[in-house]
């Protein structure tokens, strides 16, 4: 009974400190503010977490992981690399509509603000743009994806949708559009970007142009 107590709280800690962050920011963040908030002592939070970077490395760690599992699992039913590159680009968006403060905390704190994020949760925080990475490398390999350099061309698919995202989230698309065509359309721009043309598909986009 007593560890599940310990499990609890640590978990009511976790909660209320991604509820304070995305309120009032990392410099306003507290674990006093936050032992506060929960009604228990300071020192309880310090059976968990050795100071406030060292909670806030576990939000970062706690959200990443959900999202790499969401991406992995998008592939896993795939051989097209295409394909997979569209499901991940889905997974990608369907987590931030799902779990948007989780999302939020993955990209609200900035480097400089916080201790050096750990080299081995380093490590598991790229297995999702890793995956980005293979799935690249297998389409040019199949002759299906157009990329020189695959490890750019990741990130760039993270900018993209984070972009795309950034916009749905904060509530900045113009009303006029529809959010669900926008994201839409948007992945439909991002994916056709790496895809190999064709000789048809030049000769499609000329005769489009030339209408």
């Amino acid at each position: 009974m007593k560890d599940i107590k310990r499990v609890d709280l640590k978990r009511r800690i976790v909660d209320a400190a991604r509820e304070v962050l995305l309120s009032e920011g990392y410099r306003n963040l507290s674990l006093r503010k936050i032992a506060r908030k929960i009604d228990v002592s300071a020192t309880s939070i310090y059976l968990h977490f050795e100071n406030k970077d060292h909670l806030v490395h576990t939000l970062i760690e706690e959200a990443i992981e959900r999202l790499n599992e969401r991406l992995e699992e998008s592939v896993q039913s795939e051989s097209s690399p295409l394909k997979m590159l569209e499901n991940l680009a889905w997974a990608y968006v369907q987590f931030a509509l799902d779990h948007p403060r989780e999302y939020q905390v993955i990209y609200l704190v900035s480097s400089d603000q916080m201790a050096r994020y750990p080299r081995e949760k380093f490590r598991k925080a790229r297995q999702g743009y890793q995956i980005v990475i293979e799935v690249l490398e297998e389409g040019v390999e199949a002759g299906t994806i157009e990329e020189p350099k695959p490890s750019i061309a990741a990130y760039t698919f993270w900018a993209q949708l984070h972009g795309v995202m950034s916009v749905v989230l904060s509530r900045r698309l113009d009303t006029r559009i529809d959010q669900n065509e926008f994201i839409e359309e948007a992945i439909e721009h991002i994916i056709s970007a790496y895809q190999q043309k064709t000789v048809s598909d030049v000769k499609e986009v000329s005769r489009k142009n030339n209408i």
